[in-house]
């Protein structure tokens, strides 16, 4: 592409020997614009730096806003603005947390290690004392060495009555076990099987002392080719004692109902239950 075609982006750096073409280039007070890299005074020999440094006699000396940065001897952004006296529609070049003056080095909270005003120290503290207000908890210890208490039980989770906030919870919880599910089957490990064939299920084996585990089977998979697949991959044994696979009734969630290990898992669960290995 020619170069007049090229749109006028930012403005090249006025010192000679640089004149790169900066896209976000600094005003100094002498009314050029500048790099990041020669805007202080002495990198570009300001003429006005001998006046700001050498005072006419009897008149002060005007100091010019340096880096509030630690060793930082560099002069700050908002002294480059022409005119201090005019606040009005410009916004101040200073730190947004601690309000501070800095360098162009130095501009990002993160570069001068800044700290939050108090004020907004405090509000954190006000909203996280809120927070645990509504949502308190257990804690872990009440000494040194001492164990959990266990006197207050722990709230189970109450599904929502409105149907369609239920249906909408179970979708969410769905989405999330599709991300986590692990093939239940070896063999669909490396299988691409469409969404709509695929059944997922949450499964416990207490005896095991495990937390639960997502898998997915086909839909065509039998109940008790899927209890031998699940034995397996919780490593228990039905040598001696018989497993069953047994799910959560409906009518009650503290009375399990054991699945025909003779008839597709499909027909028996649906997608999304949670199974639980027992004996």
């Amino acid at each position: 592409m020619a170069t007049a075609d090229m749109p006028a982006v930012g403005a090249h750096c006025a010192l000679e020997r640089c004149n790169v073409n900066d896209f976000l280039p600094i005003k100094c007070c002498c009314d050029r614009l500048f790099c990041r890299e020669h805007i202080q005074p002495e990198e570009h020999a300001c003429p006005l730096l001998e006046q700001v440094h050498t005072p006419r006699p009897g008149e002060p000396a005007q100091k010019m806003q340096r880096c509030a940065a630690d060793k930082c001897s560099k002069l700050s952004l908002e002294a480059f603005i022409a005119d201090k006296d005019e606040k009005d529609g410009r916004t101040p070049a200073l730190c947004p947390q601690c309000q501070k003056a800095f360098c162009a080095s130095h501009r990002d909270p993160a570069a001068h290690g800044c700290a939050k005003p108090e004020a907004e120290l405090q509000r954190n503290e006000a909203a996280k004392a809120i927070l645990a207000k509504i949502f308190p908890s257990q804690p872990a210890a009440t000494s040194a060495g001492a164990a959990p208490s266990s006197t207050v039980p722990a709230k189970r989770k109450v599904p929502p009555t409105n149907p369609k906030k239920a249906a909408q919870l179970r979708q969410v919880e769905l989405m999330k076990m599709r991300h986590k599910a692990q093939a239940g089957d070896p063999k669909d490990k490396n299988r691409n099987v469409p969404l709509d064939q695929k059944l997922h299920v949450k499964v416990r084996a207490p005896e095991k002392g495990e937390d639960e585990k997502i898998f997915w089977f086909q839909k065509t998979v039998i109940a008790g080719r899927a209890l031998d697949m699940l034995s397996a991959h919780f490593g228990v044994s039905s040598d001696k004692t018989p497993l069953y696979l047994e799910k959560s009734s409906a009518e009650d969630a503290d009375e399990r109902v054991r699945l025909q290990l003779d008839k597709p898992l499909a027909d028996q669960v649906e997608d999304g239950a949670q199974l639980v290995l027992s004996r």
